[in-house]
């Protein structure tokens, strides 16, 4: 009878103890992210309670990768989907699309094995979005970051809150979501301004709240110049032409699923865990590895430094030719890349064709690629259908 009591003693204790260490971690918790949940604490408390116990739990398991406390650890699963992503708009699934198609016919063994664009300093520092919707911005400027890197040696933070503002009329919604082809069309058209002249000022805004703010753009103030670029569709299901697009051209625009629970949590290590098929999120490929022990992508995300390994995700490869990863969904739709190039005197991009016509030697240019998902709505999931090529573009 002592024992059984003693044993209900130790149980209460234990629970005691938990539920006080529970507490302070939860107060280190909102003081470390600076959150102020008001009459919501005790509901957060409980929900961030389960969290932890859910990274506990799955870090106990040995998994390829690792959980971790984040700035979402507040939020029920259902409430970070509905949080932290808008939409990819339907009426923009197919704008931009071009009768003009290329593809790698290369394979995987003719690449490198790895390439790192962080390392070989192509790559801005990690941004933070906030609470808007905005993760297209962010996925657009910074290919275009890693392309004005390769043509003018110069590594520039653009300006996300352009796109944001001024792209509305191209079919983007502010913080509710957007595409990175028609943020690539705006920047065809309109250039785009670096982000010490534009800052980034949607940080508290909601994914619910339509573009309000002015377009205050100054083409004076352009890093990119308008009419500098252009674009050209590229759609396979190839792992090998992703990989070479990673390999001989730079970082790459690419839409997934970020709606899992092991997502949200992410701390480290290759994710290699189901998730839906549902894209709902802008980030950016910046390199992958095939002689790790898990072959993976690197992924630069635009939640801070405080998510992931330090802003970034390593996404698992598998063996597939069509490369869909475990970690990524099954495939269910194409993908679009979009190269973009442009010449550094800002002069019209050279002829469509497999090789650069002889006038076009004596010319400084580059080129980048965007993957693109087609769904109607914006979420992380997957890296799929991959496409690039190599070949110049007539400019139109």
């Amino acid at each position: 009878m002592l024992s059984c009591a003693l044993a209900l003693l130790l149980v209460v204790v234990a629970d005691g103890y938990r539920s006080l260490r529970v507490k302070e971690m939860f107060e280190a918790y909102k003081e470390r992210f600076e959150h102020d949940f008001g009459d919501d604490d005790d509901y957060r408390m409980a929900v961030f309670e389960d969290n932890l116990r859910y990274i506990e739990e799955g870090n106990a398991k040995g998994l390829s990768y690792t959980l971790k406390i984040t700035p979402f650890t507040h939020l029920t699963n259902a409430e970070f989907r509905d949080t932290m992503f808008g939409r990819f708009p339907e009426s923009q699934a197919t704008l931009g699309t071009s009768s003009n198609t290329f593809d790698f016919k290369g394979s995987v063994d003719e690449l490198p094995k790895s390439v790192n664009y962080v390392t070989k300093g192509w790559v801005t520092e990690v941004k933070n979005q906030g609470w808007c919707g905005s993760c297209w911005a962010f996925s657009t400027t910074g290919a275009l970051e890693g392309l004005h890197k390769n043509v003018s040696g110069e590594l520039v933070s653009l300006s996300e809150q352009e796109l944001i503002d001024c792209s509305a009329h191209y079919g983007n919604w502010g913080c509710m979501g957007g595409w990175m082809n028609a943020s690539f069309l705006y920047v065809a058209d309109h250039g785009l301004e670096g982000e010490k002249d534009y800052p980034y000022n949607s940080s508290k805004v909601p994914p619910i709240i339509p573009p309000l703010a002015p377009c205050r753009r100054d083409t004076k103030k352009d890093v990119i110049k308008a009419h500098s670029i252009g674009y050209v569709n590229v759609t396979t299901k190839s792992k090998s032409a992703f990989l070479a697009a990673l390999a001989h051209i730079g970082p790459v625009s690419v839409a997934l699923n970020g709606g899992s629970k092991a997502f949200q949590h992410y701390g480290g290590g290759v994710l290699d865990s189901h998730c839906k098929t549902e894209l709902d999120h802008g980030v950016l490929a910046v390199g992958y590895d095939l002689s790790a022990h898990k072959p993976y992508y690197l992924v630069k995300n635009s939640w801070g430094a405080n998510w992931g390994e330090e802003g970034y995700i390593k996404i698992a490869i598998d063996d597939s030719a069509e490369g869909g990863q475990t970690a990524v969904s099954s495939l269910v739709s194409p993908v679009d890349v979009f190269r973009v190039m442009w010449y550094l005197d800002g002069s019209k991009l050279p002829h469509k064709g497999v090789n650069r016509g002889p006038a076009d030697d004596t010319k400084e240019w580059s080129q980048v690629s965007l993957l693109i998902h087609l769904p109607p709505r914006c979420s992380v999931s997957h890296l799929l259908r991959h496409t690039a090529s190599f070949e110049p573009l007539e400019a139109t």
